[in-house]
């Protein structure tokens, strides 16, 4: 399968979907030990142990060589990138057992005088492409920066070209709890129908997928490093990418060079305490862009203040909820507004885009015949096998990462206690998660906690995915790292927010290793006027 091509919009849209996803797990869960620190490494040959936490990889799997083609995807390609796959265990307790396909790309340094090393990358989701992530970096970085190293793009196990996993969903498994009981009903019964679907293809019990998590995912990416002979790694990770970075971090401190992550999560927030902070920064991304949109009264016709706005939009979910609307092929019930609203909440330089989603679920709800914009075909139609194969990944992933309450009551409270300071978006960010109804446990325990791994992040003030909270506390659980913060509303930034304050100082860390002396905070750049 060919991979989405990385452009500004298209990994923008990659990473908005943490929203969708990387921002619901462990509901209420009393915080877990976190993981010991990994062991020092041992000196480095293709023999050695490489997953830190284990005693010892198979020489099997060390002495891997790569067999490099063209990767089949004209902008990799083009780029100069060569393709290839290697082979990980699917337990690394067990090496001895099945084994799972892991494909990568690398487009290589170019000044070899001055290379620093390997960049790995992760694009977040969880589940999203990244195959072709590095070909952000030399936009990014700038060409005689991004020569300097190995850009390395790792799909992640279950996604992509590394053993994808498919359930067979019918759709997305963020849905709104509604307005009422048989709202609430509804949506945990859509939930339950997911967690059957991936039951009818891997089993009752679902041990399969219970491989499939955030840990491995770094000891694939340790196993990938010590195959293409590196004693070291930098690493570039946005939104749950964040997390899989501290994760390999905490794993392998000894093995991390430059550390970037953008979009941070907090480990202690994965999954769903993130959610109520997602629930509230967009309620605050939805009054900020109702005042944009009435100033645009006459383009939009969403209302000539922003209040007046608001009632719009809250008046569409409600009358969804009641009879759902016709948008062009597709209907959108109350489940699935605001889940699409919230897909285009992501970059206030975006806010036309969700004007002009609004204004047709608007026209829907007058009766008009209307067309579905971008927003809502990935909403409401049925999702491509790239769509089918990150919700799959993303239900397996959090389930195995941390365990969720199971008690509907639980959930119930907390969307009726959200509606009144969030009614668009509390029952959407608080209803029940299909980890409810999963039928295994965690093999094991998910990281709360830090490390002591110097590093770079970058979080925006008005994120709605993973808040600026989510930064905060991330930043203090690694004492040795700063803290960029960018006056925006955005998620994801550097390579996808271009921003003058921000991009000198991540290039500067990356040139030579250096952290910025203290924290620091940049504003917006003059030509990012907010709508623009």
């Amino acid at each position: 399968m060919r991979a989405r091509p990385v452009t500004r919009r298209g990994l923008r849209h990659v990473t908005r979907i943490l929203a969708v996803g990387a921002l619901a797990a462990a509901l209420g869960m009393a915080a877990s030990p976190t993981l010991a620190q990994a062991s020092p490494e041992p000196s480095l040959s293709r023999a050695t142990a490489v997953t830190g936490d284990d005693p010892a990889s198979p020489r099997r799997f060390v002495e891997q060589r790569p067999r490099w083609t063209a990767c089949d995807h004209k902008e990799l390609d083009e780029a100069g990138a060569r393709c290839a796959t290697i082979q990980v265990p699917l337990d690394y307790r067990r090496p001895e057992g099945r084994t799972l396909t892991i494909g990568f790309s690398r487009i290589k340094a170019t000044d070899t005088r001055n290379r620093i090393g390997l960049m790995m990358h992760n694009s977040g989701g969880p589940g999203g492409i990244t195959l072709d992530m590095p070909l952000l970096d030399a936009p990014a970085m700038g060409r005689e920066l991004a020569a300097r190293y190995d850009l390395i793009g790792m799909d992640p196990r279950g996604v992509g070209r590394s053993s994808p996993v498919r359930c067979g969903t019918s759709g997305h498994w963020l849905r709104s709890a509604g307005y009422d009981a048989e709202g609430f009903r509804a949506q945990a019964r859509y939930e339950a129908d997911l967690v059957k679907s991936c039951q009818r293809v891997y089993g009752e019990d679902l041990s399969y997928l219970g491989h499939f998590t955030t840990r491995n995912t770094a000891r694939d990416m340790d196993l990938l490093r010590a195959v293409l002979g590196e004693r070291k790694t930098s690493y570039f990770g946005i939104s749950y990418g964040t997390y899989l970075g501290a994760v390999y971090a905490q794993m392998f401190p000894s093995r991390v060079d430059r550390l970037l992550l953008d979009s941070a999560i907090d480990p202690a927030q994965w999954y769903v305490p993130g959610f109520r902070d997602a629930t509230s920064a967009n309620e605050e991304y939805l009054d900020t862009w109702a005042a944009w949109a009435a100033r645009r009264h006459g383009t939009y016709g969403l209302g000539d203040s922003a209040a007046k706005v608001r009632a719009t939009v809250e008046g569409i979910a409600r009358q969804a909820a009641r009879t759902p609307l016709r948008v062009g092929p597709y209907t959108a019930d109350g489940q699935q507004v605001p889940q699409a609203l919230a897909m285009t909440m992501a970059d206030d330089r975006e806010f036309a885009w969700t004007a002009e989603t609004v204004r047709v679920l608007h026209d829907a709800a007058r009766g008009r015949t209307v067309e579905p914009t971008e927003a809502l075909k990935a909403a409401l139609g049925p999702p491509d096998d790239e769509a089918e194969v990150q919700n799959s990944l993303q239900m397996a992933l959090q389930c195995a990462d941390r365990a969720a309450p199971r008690e509907l009551s639980w959930y119930r409270g907390n969307v009726e206690r959200s509606r009144a300071t969030a009614p668009l978006f509390g029952p959407l960010f608080n209803g029940v998660h299909p980890c409810a109804f999963w039928p295994s446990e965690p093999v094991e325990t998910p990281m709360t906690g830090g490390n002591d791994v110097p590093g770079l992040i970058v979080q925006a003030t008005g994120d709605t995915r993973t808040s600026y909270a989510n930064g905060q506390g991330l930043h203090r659980k690694m004492p040795n790292s700063r803290l960029i913060t960018l006056k925006a509303r955005v998620h994801g930034v550097y390579g996808l927010y271009p921003n003058a304050c921000v991009h000198q100082q991540v290039n500067d860390y990356l040139r030579t290793g250096d952290l910025p002396a203290r924290d620091t905070t940049c504003e917006k750049d003059p030509a990012d006027a907010i709508g623009r």
